[in-house]
């Protein structure tokens, strides 16, 4: 049994991009930030960092996931309570891979979805469709950052996508969403974690 599997609460902390030169940007941090905070609010909960290597950063360079754990191990907070869900690359990835790596088949609980305020709507909206609605998903909201204003133009569009890609699925029905990612997005086709849960 993982720490995540015992953990009365959980939540994920969605990556906000990397550098050209390896580094977090400043929602990234913000968000891990924003982690750290409600880790110590909240004692008894565990957290999973969810973001992998965008195109653009070092290919050996570290994740999405391992540069926020980084931070909150670096502000106070336990490494052992903290997960990686390290290979998406978008907010669909995020939820699909988080759920089949730590959440599928584990009993549901309270579950915080941390990110920026203008990225709230959707990663919510995302992870709820994704796990069913017997999980309490709840949004909490980093500070807001210079990188997350262009970002914010862009949010109407990848809504409306989020919405198409839901389409005739039913709430909770990983096997046929991770199926319909991986046949979307090439670069989830040969992610050994999706390719698992399409033969479960």
């Amino acid at each position: 049994m993982s720490v995540i599997d015992d953990a009365p609460e959980l939540a994920v902390v969605l990556g906000g991009g990397i550098s050209d030169d390896g580094t977090p940007l400043p929602s990234t941090v913000a968000r891990a930030h924003r982690a750290a905070q409600l880790a110590r609010e909240r004692p008894e909960l565990a957290l999973i960092c969810s973001g992998g290597r965008q195109s653009g950063a070092p290919a050996d360079g570290p994740s999405e996931a391992a540069l926020m754990r980084d931070r909150m191990v670096g502000w106070g907070i336990d490494r052992d309570r903290v997960g990686l869900e390290d290979e998406s690359r978008d907010t669909l990835g995020n939820a699909v891979l988080t759920a089949a790596r730590y959440l599928h088949g584990i009993e549901p609980r309270p579950l915080w979805i941390i990110t920026s305020p203008f990225h709230l709507q959707r990663a919510t909206e995302t992870f709820r469709h994704v796990l069913g609605y017997q999980w309490q998903v709840q949004a909490v909201a980093s500070d807001e950052t210079s990188d997350d204003v262009a970002r914010a133009a862009r949010e109407t569009r990848f809504l409306q996508e989020t919405t198409v890609f839901f389409a005739g699925i039913r709430p909770g029905d990983l096997r046929a969403i991770a199926k319909r990612l991986r046949e979307r997005s090439p670069e989830y086709a040969n992610i050994p974690t999706l390719a698992r849960l399409a033969t479960t």
